[in-house]
């Protein structure tokens, strides 16, 4: 029954497609539809070249036919509304989320192109820079595999079910509603916070490996006081810093177990080998060091309220219904530790959101 319904909404979508352009002024525009064993396809061309100039030096023809696409959808969405109310809420946020993709992955794709055309690396770049193109990889990840099984033939009758049903596994974020956004959010932080405490208890585990006794009392009352949920101020933090920096704790030497639950906190997989897992997770940490000396430069204040929840949600703590004072009081602490440690000491930076996320009180 699924399988029929979302085959009749593909042919509903092109006959509404001719509908709508039959009627419309973009009488230059062709309309091929493509029908069998795929999934039908709307397929746009211009008979006429565009004479518009673009501003940002876009490729002729890119923005107009955005617009046209969003505005041809955006017609298609309120006519299945009024026949088709949930179909047309559904459509009208895939299509929403389809759009926000494109505009962002242009923006990173740009962005990238740029730092590798003028050599310019990480340093040079903006914090919102660093964590557009982090988030654009990250999405790509996620939502590339699914939409390229779709498209093979029939595959897409029983893709486009489970997309619907499991939003969460399988589309990036731009595709869910509000209401999905703080469920989903909240959920994945529960799932990382649930291995806090064995994070912690493997650090323990490594004590031993510390040669200078002061070094080792200093850590393993740190390690004491987050396991009692207790917050430690960022002197606490940073009295450890000698500590990390033996051999024991460095981060070539952590086993692939503590790779593993490290990923978690930053939402990356963590069923890689251990020679991936971790360069993606240091290359990751190298992110977030990056974008902390930016936050810092600009000032905490500056952000919007939006972005302080998403900058303290990717350090480790469940800020998506924070209030912006409380982001800000968290975030300042944050970007106090990370910017005084060195790139050498990101094995520090990673625990560390262990060691804030859960002596903090707004993560019970």
């Amino acid at each position: 029954m699924a399988l029929r319904c979302c085959a009749g909404l593909g042919r509903a979508h092109v006959r509404t497609c001719r509908a709508l352009l039959a009627n419309s002024p973009c009488r230059n525009l062709n309309l091929h539809v493509l029908e069998g064993h795929r999934s039908p396809a709307v397929h746009l061309s211009w008979r006429s070249t565009s004479t518009n100039k673009q501003k940002d030096k876009e490729e002729p023809g890119t923005s107009s036919m955005l617009s046209l696409y969003v505005r041809l959808n955006e017609r298609i969405g309120q006519l299945l509304q009024r026949t088709h109310p949930t179909a047309g809420k559904v459509y009208v946020q895939f299509i929403n989320g389809a759009v926000q993709s494109w505009r962002e992955g242009k923006t990173a794709v740009g962005i990238m192109r740029h730092k590798h055309t003028l050599g310019r690396d990480y340093s040079r770049l903006t914090w919102r820079e660093i964590d557009s193109c982090r988030q654009f990889k990250l999405d790509v990840l996620k939502t590339l595999p699914v939409f390229l099984v779709a498209s093979l033939p029939f595959v897409w009758l029983l893709v486009l079910p489970l997309i619907y049903f499991y939003p969460q596994q399988l589309l990036s974020s731009q595709f869910w509603s509000a209401g999905q956004k703080v469920t989903f959010f909240h959920s994945y932080h529960m799932e990382r916070a649930a291995y806090y405490p064995s994070i912690v208890q493997a650090l323990q585990r490594k004590l031993p490996r510390v040669g200078d006794s002061r070094d080792r009392t200093k850590l393993e009352e740190l390690c004491a006081s987050t396991l009692r949920e207790e917050s430690p101020s960022p002197a606490a933090i940073l009295r450890v810093r000698p500590t990390f920096s033996h051999p024991g704790l460095h981060f070539n030497r952590l086993s692939r177990t503590q790779l593993g639950y490290l990923s978690r906190v930053l939402l990356l997989n963590p069923y890689l080998p251990k020679s991936l897992l971790r360069r993606r997770l240091l290359k990751h940490l190298e992110d977030v060091h990056a974008m902390d000396q930016g936050i810092q430069q600009e000032g905490v204040s500056q952000l919007t309220t939006q972005e302080l929840r998403k900058m303290c949600y990717l350090r480790g703590v469940a800020s998506m219904t924070w209030s912006r004072q409380v982001c800000m009081e968290w975030l300042t602490q944050w970007v106090q530790i990370s910017t005084q440690l060195q790139a050498s000491e990101l094995c520090l930076l990673v625990h560390c959101m262990v060691f804030l996320s859960t002596g903090h009180s707004h993560v019970k």
